[in-house]
């Protein structure tokens, strides 16, 4: 008994030791690059949306909603279609004095971390899922469960170190993206789990936290994260759920995927409804762009590539940045290739087909395939310039995520799923051998990752950045109502037109404070802001003055004949809106509740066994 509890304390050491190395070595650039700022890539606009935010707080407004301080003090409601939850950290510590680049570079070592954590948990948990011996809590057993540590600790070394992912770090810098690849792992595992968990007798209604939570709250963080890595995921769930049609309709399967689904709807009720009810009340820029595709298309050169070229500055093909998912991730999926095929023919030579396909694990098979055709969609033989060219909803569903490169993210996580489970079957069967493959597989991983680092600090330029008056807080134009002037330089002063005289004005916290008066007719005031549902204009004694988009795309408030007094215009979150917020946050206590009450009743059933 002592021995068998010295090796798990040494299993769980040494996968301490490799999950600790792996976050380590991916904040390489960011220890010794931290003011590295990449040309042409999206760093400066998530600087400008920290600094946005942390202005949006000072001032009163939470959750922030509109960027008001943004494209020179006319706002810009970037919070709605760009869910900025994970940058309130970094708005934070700016807030308290810490230098915006700084900030950022925090940002980025957290996400590692939370990255190699989150791997390294939801591939062991998934491990035991599929496992073909588990306990009535639908956990492996010890001898599996010991097996699975060091291969799920390999898995976050190979995941955090991933080519693609430190592409978008260091390279990139795309926040969403990066973020959401440290939340793929739970939403895997979630999905998993609900389709292979037994429900212990006692407590079979707490499958809400057994297999529900997990999925549902993986994709509301993702969905909190990066809008389009969710709809891909939807898409990657949807398909998976059909395969296993037989299954999925089971009443309890489908209870819990329901139950998911409505987890997911209220904890990211406060980003998506605000966003739809957005996308439902107005017309923006982006509808003109948003099915068309950018940037290079990779090949298998690219895709494949062991050691990652490119100079990293750009997106298009003569600037292109590494595409790969690195040697380790081909290298697990040329072993499962050559492991499949060999397995599959000398059973077909001992018995028959159906016992060939019987030796193919049908989990590592799909995690294969699927892996297969998320690289092949990201490449350049995908057929992305017919389906641009059509013009139709095909168009509007495939060409909406922008880039094809944004599929080699579902490749990377689901072939280190695979890569885990690969050497989980290596060292059950031979240890030693087992070891040499995960030693292996972190070499093609590390190699490959420091010389990305290593170009990332010395191919960009290093500026450092302290505050948002430093780079200019702008935002791009993509939400922009259509009817906006871009073209324009309004005066920072509202205008009277009609019978309306303004007699003097002042902004605190963005809340416009003005003395007008229409004596001779009614009149309108012009402000030099953005026109986003929720503006509004209250007189001094609470009446509500006509608040509507000018034909320029300002906001205009009507002033009826004889009106003379002040009105504040200010931006009000709707109620539906508050309703939404209101939403998330009790499906959050709930959770809390529940999880409370679970873990309570679970101590008391093994306090009352012994």
């Amino acid at each position: 008994m002592i021995s068998e509890t010295g090796s798990r304390n040494k299993k769980c050491t040494i996968s301490f030791l490799i999950v600790t190395a792996g976050i380590v070595l991916s904040c390489v650039t960011a220890f010794f690059g931290y003011d590295i700022l990449p040309d042409y890539q999206d760093k400066l606009i998530h600087l400008r949306r920290i600094a946005a935010l942390a202005d949006t707080l000072r001032a009163g407004y939470f959750p922030a909603r509109i960027y008001f301080v943004m494209n020179g003090g006319t706002g810009y409601a970037m919070p709605v279609f760009y869910p900025d939850l994970n940058l309130y950290l970094p708005a934070v510590l700016h807030i308290l004095g810490m230098p915006l680049g700084i900030t950022y570079t925090v940002y980025v070592i957290l996400t590692n971390i939370v990255t190699a954590v989150m791997a390294y948990l939801c591939v062991k948990g998934f491990l035991g899922c599929v496992s073909p011996s588990k306990t009535s809590e639908g956990l492996c057993t010890c001898k599996e469960g010991n097996a699975g540590c060091i291969p799920a600790a390999v898995a976050s070394f190979l995941y955090t170190l991933s080519v693609y992912r430190l592409t978008n770090i260091y390279i990139r810098d795309a926040i969403g993206e990066y973020t959401a690849m440290a939340v793929l792992p739970l939403v895997i595992y979630g999905f998993a789990r609900i389709y292979t968990y037994e429900s212990p007798e006692k407590r079979p209604h707490f499958d809400i936290i057994k297999c529900a939570l997990p999925l549902g709250a993986g994709m509301a963080l993702l969905a909190c994260s990066h809008v389009l890595t969710t709809m891909i995921v939807t898409a990657l769930l949807l398909v998976t759920s059909l395969i296993l049609i037989r299954k999925t309709f089971t009443p309890k399967v489908f209870g819990r995927l329901v139950t998911a689904v409505v987890i997911f709807a209220g904890l990211s009720a406060y980003a998506l409804l605000p966003m739809l009810d957005y996308m439902r009340s107005d017309t923006y820029l982006v509808s003109g762009s948003s099915y068309t595709m950018r940037g290079f298309y990779p090949g298998w050169r690219e895709l494949l590539e062991l050691i990652p070229s490119g100079s990293g500055s750009g997106i298009a093909i003569e600037l292109r940045m590494p595409t790969a998912i690195g040697a380790a991730l081909t290298a697990v999926l040329a072993a499962y290739a050559v492991s499949a095929v060999i397995r599959f023919a000398a059973s077909v030579r001992n018995g028959s087909v159906k016992k060939g396909l019987s030796a193919v694990s049908a989990v590592k098979l799909y995690l294969f395939i699927l892996a297969g055709i998320a690289l092949f969609i990201s490449s350049r033989y995908f057929p992305w310039t017919y389906i641009e060219s059509r013009h139709d909803a095909l168009t509007a569903l495939l060409c909406s995520i922008q880039f094809s490169w944004r599929y080699i993210g579902i490749a990377s996580v689901l072939t280190v799923f695979l890569g885990a489970m690969l050497v989980r079957d290596v060292i059950m069967r031979n240890r030693r051998m087992g070891l040499c493959l995960a030693a292996l597989l972190a070499v093609l991983a590390l190699v490959p990752a420091l010389v990305l680092e290593c170009r990332a600090c010395s191919e960009n330029r290093h500026v450092r950045i302290n505050t948002g008056s430093d780079i200019g807080i702008v935002g791009d134009e993509l939400y922009y109502p259509v009817a906006w002037n871009r073209e324009a330089d309004y005066e920072r002063a509202p205008l009277a037109i009609g019978g309306a005289v303004i007699e003097g004005f002042e902004i605190v916290n963005y809340r416009w404070t003005v003395d007008a008066s229409a004596d001779n007719g009614e009149g309108l005031v012009i402000f030099p802001v953005v026109y986003y549902k929720g503006y509004k204009s209250v007189t001094e004694n609470g009446q509500v003055l006509d608040t509507y988009q000018s034909e320029d795309g300002r906001v205009v408030t009507g002033l009826p004949a004889g009106f003379d007094g002040s009105f504040v215009m200010k931006f009000s979150v709707p109620a539906l809106w508050r309703i939404s917020e209101i939403l998330s946050v009790l499906t959050f206590i709930f959770i809390c509740i529940a999880v409370y009450v679970n873990g309570k009743s679970m101590k008391t059933e093994v306090t009352s066994s012994d």
